[in-house]
């Protein structure tokens, strides 16, 4: 039997990992990197703008057991919600942006809303919805918009 030198040893030793890696394809999916972390500062800053667009709803929303509906999102985001609503009945939407730049509200079928401007100054905007087929409540930012936004939605009456 032939002895192998330090040379040899290390060929055995490499010789699997290198050929490990050759099989290895480069075009594998990267590595999902982990989620992204807002700074004390950010969340501390959304939630101060949440408490703000929350408190103007509170001030000028019955708070009753006539709440349907209800969210706050970053302007960024959006609101996006197709809320179920009785046939017929009438509602009341109330929506506040709490930041900096503006944001438009867009009720689709028009009929039963159509758009209004929200500005991002804590100011309540309010809308009349009457349900008459499936609407679609959307609240986008215009461009530079930034801040939360909260709305809610009332049934009107009992």
């Amino acid at each position: 039997m032939r002895r192998r030198g330090p040379l040899g040893l290390l060929t055995c030793v490499l010789a699997p990992a290198i050929l490990l890696t050759a099989c290895t394809s480069n075009d594998a999916p990267a590595p999902v990197p982990a989620a992204t972390h807002r700074g004390g500062d950010g969340a501390q800053a959304e939630k101060k703008l949440t408490d703000q667009a929350r408190s103007a709803l509170d001030a000028v929303t019955d708070q009753g057991g006539s709440m349907v509906e209800s969210g706050v999102e970053r302007v960024a985001d959006g609101v996006h919600t197709r809320p179920g609503l009785a046939h017929g009945a009438a509602y009341e939407l109330a929506v506040v942006c709490a930041g900096k730049g503006a944001a438009e509200l867009v009720v689709v079928p028009s009929g039963a809303g159509g758009k209004k401007a929200v500005p991002c100054d804590g100011s309540v905007v309010f809308g009349r919805l009457t349900a008459e087929s499936a609407l679609k409540v959307d609240v986008r930012g215009e461009p530079g918009a930034a801040g939360m936004v909260a709305w809610r939605i009332n049934k009107v009456g009992s």
